[in-house]
């Protein structure tokens, strides 16, 4: 009996640890990085332009507190990808940084989860 649970026990363990393994997919993108805020009313209204829209953005937009706030996400490969707390912070810190006026393109590492990147590393692409 105690080794028939021991068995049990074993196989749900292994079976949690593929489980979590699947459910964060690793990703790296380059793409172009905006504010939640005007890249969803975009993609809402004129989904066929995101490319131009997402390249258009520009940095003072992308710092208004409103904008900050609600948060960063990239345009890669024609999808959208909302960033966790770090990416925005992340992004924030590039957006203040970077002497660009607009066309963010960054390259972002971490693990897609639920819809989002759990974001490992963040930086400017050439």
């Amino acid at each position: 009996m105690q080794k028939k649970f021991s068995v049990f026990l074993i196989l749900s363990l292994f079976v949690v640890a593929v489980t979590t393994a699947w459910a964060h997919e690793k990703v790296k993108l380059t793409g172009y990085v905006v504010d939640v805020m005007c890249f969803a009313d975009h993609l809402k209204d004129k989904p066929e332009d995101a490319l131009k829209a997402a390249q258009d953005h520009d940095k003072e937009c992308a710092l208004m507190e409103h904008c900050v706030k609600s948060g960063y996400g990239i345009y890669a490969e024609g999808k959208w990808y909302p960033f966790d707390a770090k990416g925005n912070d992340l992004a924030k810190a590039i957006f203040e940084k970077s002497k660009r006026s607009k066309e963010f393109k960054m390259t972002v590492e971490g693990m897609k989860h639920d819809g989002k990147i759990l974001v490992t590393t963040l930086a400017e692409a050439e």
